[in-house]
């Protein structure tokens, strides 16, 4: 991926992306690997995932 690519999702702000599903699914794949959750669910939006504790 470019990172023209993630430039112009970012310029675009609240507005409909226009870049390619799997574009917009590697995006979100990459964020997924690194903590982000994003939400739904009557309310969007992303946070960090919260860290796994081990069971007893």
């Amino acid at each position: 991926m470019n990172i023209n690519t993630i430039g112009a999702m970012e310029k675009r702000g609240a507005e409909g992306l226009v870049s390619g599903l799997d574009k917009i699914q590697a995006v979100m794949r990459a964020l997924e690997a690194e903590g982000v959750e994003f939400l739904n669910h009557g309310r969007p939006g992303v946070r960090l995932r919260l860290p796994q504790t081990p069971a007893d």
